[in-house]
């Protein structure tokens, strides 16, 4: 059996997927992760509503795999989904490289022994190369929908392949029919699926037609054609259409009635096409009533929303609503080929033109700064949108990465680098680069046609992207994720790429096997296994529970009943996922400060309860609210007062639930009698929790100072000042509350989103309570050590000291957070003069997260270890100095090489910039002073770096000065003065020390 190809084929490709689905399997998240995936798990487990436009066919067949789990393993279900899609996806890659070799080369059972073995070589080797490519690797291991989404692509592409190999049999369109219902099925997931409809139409195109000009433009105008009836006419245009045709026919025809008459017309048409024998008429509407069964999905978005889930997003629960979250409404849009651009004269949006391919569009102050860097919109779509958006990503995934650091490029392993020691410093010497380059070329030689089908869906699902997203700088994360699609079309030349070099094996080797297998032996070490081997460590999160042990700590941080402001996606989505899977703290309201910009989310937090937590104190109607959301208006920078009701706090925290459900007139003459209002005032009281100190103690009023946000100058030049919707709706629910339901802030909360509330914060865990009582405070607001502690003892940290556990940026930032918890407690026992238990937090803080190799940030570890001398653990601080010592020094010799570079390119540059002029090349002059101003900004950026780093130095160097290390105190400034060359000399003594350190407020 094994002698024929069927056999052979079916082996490999199980292979395929048994290896990927092992890997990926070990290295899958055990529980919930940061970003999309806690989102998806909870809307998956209890069906509720995601971010738009959602993904409800996901969101199905999550609440299948999960709905008979443990809630503790729930999470591990739904990333599952994920695993074993992509190892599918991985088993498709092999059989799609197989069955293109075969349409060149003819049946494998034709085939000689080395061709077959180049064969079934290039099918592993795209398949074992891409399964552990970052990309995919990092899709396929949690609960996000991209994994799924490359499933369903795959799937497209490898169906149309098999329909071309049976195209001339009876009834082979079933394939093609089935190929539709796949794209509907995969709208339901994500609209990436649909750019597989091009190869599609390609692959039939090929096999239909013989190329002429006239006929393949008129496949490309159908297949336009065909994309657009799906996306947007089907998908958003139609909704829309049915929400507004009752007031078209005055009533006469409703939503309902309107979607009755498309699905009659789609039947009387496939039923007029079947009995006419008009057989593409036919085809055509049956593979459309296919894309419409799929589509169905998307039903679930509006039958849940009605039923008011706790995560309602955008509240599509009528159509119109539906339409705007299908539309994306929230998010804006970016102009594609026509529209206002960036003009480097006024440098600002040019708003009395519209211009063609616009790409410099918005008016954010942080990116018009951006937009200067540019001669032109060209130059920034290449360089930007083109080469650091897209073509960075393809080469992390075929030539290497060079660290996990926001922004950092593309590394072959041929270059020194500051990231050598970065864990996700992965170079593979551009060996998959040049095997999928030469799979082009050897695609291209033997098989022009399904070659181009290939490029086709390499563009479409990857520049094609970057040029529909007019992406903006800065940012929040990286968006490898979205082209995956492109990556899993470049790793099907790869592996073709391998079975050309076997043919050239053949031709200089003959029918040698020794040499056949050595050579492919090779490949797979030097390739796929070495890739693996790489980046194993940075994509196991086999043990990672920080995100949702992050999320437990912020909800425990609080008090019962308490309202949580969060800033964004990663201290908002875990939250949800705890509340709404695993039922942890579910009396807690999170209340995301981005989605309060929203008329939908302010009037969800009005109007609901979810579980136990009470509707929010808000009083603004819904027209308030509508106006509030629909237009920023500017703000007088003023005091702001919010009295104090010391009365009807005391009888409030002194009374039980029933006595205030009971007779809530009885506790205050604010209450007034009856109505919506008074059930306000109810729901405060019934979730009203006592302070940390009696209520006498507290302020009279709440004063402070809002200046609101920058909003430019007004014609005299003075600064003009707004405040977002977000920051009026805090200020109304601060008044509303009465001071009676605990309010927090995260500590990630930006500090333009503090309102200037600092000095009534009590800094909790990890969040800022906001208390009625004003007190000197630090940066960290007030910090009772007796709150503070019994929060940190609640928190958990399963693993987070493990060596083995791989941290990426974005979890080392947090974890500095959690850091400074620790010195701020160790702060306020020091003042309180409790040495052992200011000691005790430092060493616990440390020992439950200890400071590893890379960190995001080394002040927060050298503010540690001076904290370590100053509680008398001077073995801790010198180790830790001395641990942190050898770091810096690394940084130091790297930014001092990088100063060096861009002082030299500066003076190079001020020469052309005078033989341009001097030749009267104002144009030439004008593009290089640009670049001479980028590379100032990067000199500045570099000495600000070596400033900061000189300055931690100092404070090591006090630490060893304090501890009687005074020889390495003065070895220390011996090599700084050396390698800064004089500019930025450590003290030479320890009086030298102590008066720098006094200089940076710490003091000794």
């Amino acid at each position: 059996m094994f002698a024929e190809h069927r056999t052979r084929n079916r082996f490999f490709a199980f292979i395929s997927f048994l290896y990927a689905f092992i890997i990926y399997t070990l290295t899958v998240a055990p529980t919930t992760s940061f970003w999309d995936p806690a989102e998806y798990i909870a809307i998956s487990h209890t069906l509720q509503i995601a971010h738009p436009p959602g993904s409800p066919f996901f969101a199905i067949v999550g609440r299948i795999v999960s709905m008979f789990v443990p809630a503790e393993f729930v999470a591990l279900s739904i990333n599952m989904i994920s695993v074993t899609a992509s190892a599918f996806t991985i088993m498709l890659l092999y059989l799609i490289v197989v069955r293109l070799i075969e349409e060149w080369r003819g049946n494998a059972d034709d085939m000689d022994a080395i061709d077959k073995i180049g064969l079934y070589g290039g099918g592993l080797f795209a398949a074992l190369t891409f399964t552990v490519t970052h990309t995919q690797w990092f899709n396929a291991v949690e609960a996000e929908m991209y994994a799924s989404s490359m499933f369903f692509t795959a799937l497209v592409v490898w169906m149309a392949l098999r329909w071309s190999a049976h195209h001339d049999q009876p009834y082979s369109e079933r394939w093609l029919i089935l190929i539709a219902y796949m794209f509907g099925i995969g709208i339901g997931v994500h609209l990436l699926n649909l750019l597989a409809l091009f190869f599609v139409a390609m692959i039939v195109y090929f096999k239909k037609r013989e190329f002429t000009i006239l006929s393949f433009l008129a496949m490309a105008g159908i297949s336009v054609v065909g994309f657009l009836s799906v996306y947007p006419l089907t998908i958003i245009h139609l909704p829309n259409f049915a929400g507004r045709i009752g007031g078209m026919t005055y009533g006469l025809i409703g939503p309902m009635t309107f979607v009755i008459f498309i699905f009659a017309a789609i039947a009387f048409g496939l039923y007029y096409t079947h009995k006419k024998g008009m057989r593409i008429a036919n085809m055509v509407l049956l593979a459309y009533t296919m894309i419409i069964i799929g589509y169905s999905s998307y039903a679930l978005i509006m039958i849940r929303s009605q039923a008011e889930p706790p995560i309602d997003q955008n509240d599509p629960s009528e159509v119109q609503a539906f339409v705007n979250y299908l539309n994306r409404d929230q998010y804006g849009s970016a102009p594609l080929l026509k529209g206002n651009t960036y003009d480097n004269r006024t440098q600002n949006i040019d708003r009395s033109e519209e211009t063609l391919f616009p790409r410099r569009h918005s008016s954010q102050p942080r990116h018009l700064e951006y937009y200067r860097n540019f001669d032109s919109d060209l130059g920034y779509f290449w360089e930007y949108q083109v080469n650091h958006m897209y073509l960075r990503y393809l080469n992390w995934n075929y030539i290497g990465r060079e660290a996990d650091i926001q922004d950092t490029g593309w590394y072959s392993g041929f270059s020194d680098t500051r990231h050598a020691d970065n864990p996700a410093n992965t170079p593979y010497f551009y060996l998959p680069f040049l095997f999928g380059l030469f799979g082009i070329l050897y695609h291209f030689k033997n098989d022009w046609k399904r070659a181009f089908a290939v490029t086709a869906l390499f563009f479409l699902t990857g520049l094609a992207i970057i040029f529909y997203l007019n992406q903006t700088p800065f940012e929040p994360r990286e968006r490898d994720y979205a082209y995956v699609g492109s990556f899993f079309a470049y790793a099907i030349w790869v592996g073709i790429g391998l079975t050309g070099i076997m043919e050239l094996v053949k031709q200089f080797a003959g029918n040698n096997k020794a040499v056949t297998y050595s050579v492919i032996g090779l490949s797979f070490i030097a390739v796929p296994f070495w890739m693996l081997t790489e980046n194993w460590h940075t994509h196991d999160r086999s043990e990672n529970y920080v995100p949702r042990d992050y999320a437990y700590n912020l909800l425990n941080s609080v008090e019962e009943n308490a309202i949580l402001f969060t800033n964004g996606d990663n201290d908002t989505f875990p939250l949800w996922y705890l509340q709404e899977v695993e039922g942890i703290r579910t009396d807690v309201r999170v209340v995301n400060l981005s989605l309060l910009n929203t008329e939908w989310y302010i009037k969800q937090l009005r109007d609901r309860q979810t579980h136990e937590a009470l509707p929010l104190p808000i009083r603004l109607t819904d027209e308030e609210v509508d106006q509030m959301t629909s237009q920023l208006e500017l703000h007088d920078p003023q005091e702001i007062v919010i009295p104090v009701n010391k009365e009807l706090l005391t009888s409030v925290f002194e009374a039980n639930p029933d006595q205030i459900e009971n007779n809530p007139e009885g506790f205050s003459e604010i209450v007034s009698a009856g109505g919506a209002d008074n059930q306000m005032l109810i729901n405060q009281m019934l979730m009203a929790t006592p302070y940390s100190l009696p209520v006498e103690e507290l302020d009279n009023e709440v004063r402070f100072y809002l200046e609101g946000r920058p909003a430019g100058r007004d014609n005299q030049g003075n600064t003009r000042y707004y405040l977002q919707t977000q920051d009026r709706m805090i200020l109304e629910i601060l008044r509303q509350n009465q001071w009676l339901r605990p309010v927090y802030f995260a500590n990630t909360v930006s500090r333009s989103g503090l309102m200037n509330l600092e000095p009534y914060f009590q800094f909790e865990g990890k969040a800022f309570r906001i208390m009625p009582i004003k007190r000197q405070v630090g940066s960290f607001g007030h910090v009772e050590p007796e709150v503070h502690a019994d929060r940190l003892e609640k928190f958990e940290f399963n693993e987070w000291n493990s060596p083995d556990v791989y941290f990426d940026e974005n979890v080392r930032r947090m974890l500095g957070n959690y850091r400074y918890g620790f010195t701020q407690l160790a702060d306020a026992y020091l003042q309180q003069g409790d040495v052992e238990q200011a000691a005790y937090w430092l060493k616990y803080g440390e020992d439950m997260i200890p400071f590893r190799d890379i960190e995001n940030d080394w002040t927060i570890a050298a503010l540690y270890a001076f904290r370590y001398m100053r509680v008398d653990e001077n073995e801790r601080a010198v180790d830790l100095a001395e641990f942190i010592q050898e770091r810096l020094m690394h940084d130091l010799r790297f930014d001092m090489r990088d100063l060096d570079r861009y002082e030299i390119r500066m003076e190079n540059l001020d020469e052309e910039i005078s033989q341009a002029r001097a030749q009267a090349n104002t144009g030439k002059a004008q593009s290089l002073q640009r670049e001479q101003q980028r590379y100032s900004q990067q000199r500045d950026n570099v000495i600000e770096d070596v400033s900061f780093t000189v300055s931690r130095l100092t404070i090591l160097q006090n630490i060893y000065f304090e501890t009687d290390r005074t020889e390495k105190a003065e070895e220390l400034a011996i090599e700084v003065n050396i390698m800064t060359d004089g500019r930025l000399p450590l003290p030479e003594d320890i009086e030298g020390s102590r008066q720098q350190i006094e200089q940076f407020g710490l003091g000794v």
